[in-house]
């Protein structure tokens, strides 16, 4: 399945882009993407975004459709090989005053 994944806020910057295309299979978790992105974008990207055991940090949030995911386990399609695309939202919380 292609995985549309579109970044905002710092990520943009880390990634140097605001949206990358992937293909990843059928039965893949959030997690198993995060583990791709890592390899793409390196080590900054995951300090930047997970925590030392592997969770999202806690000002990132990230969206699988309209659905706000919870855990890194959560499935990115229906588990149905298809060709419909996965949008991923990968968000940062930001702080002012």
């Amino acid at each position: 399945m292609q995985v549309d994944v579109c970044f905002y806020g710092f990520v943009r910057d880390v990634v140097g882009a605001s949206k990358v295309a992937l293909e990843m299979p059928a039965q893949s978790t959030l997690g198993e993407l995060f583990n791709r992105l890592v390899k793409n974008f390196g080590e900054r990207f995951r300090q930047r975004l997970l925590t030392a055991s592997g969770n999202l940090e806690a000002n990132v949030k990230v969206f699988v459709g309209e659905s706000q995911a919870l855990t890194m386990e959560e499935p990115l399609g229906n588990g149905q090989r298809s060709t419909a695309q996965v949008k991923v939202f990968v968000l940062t919380a930001t702080a002012g005053g």
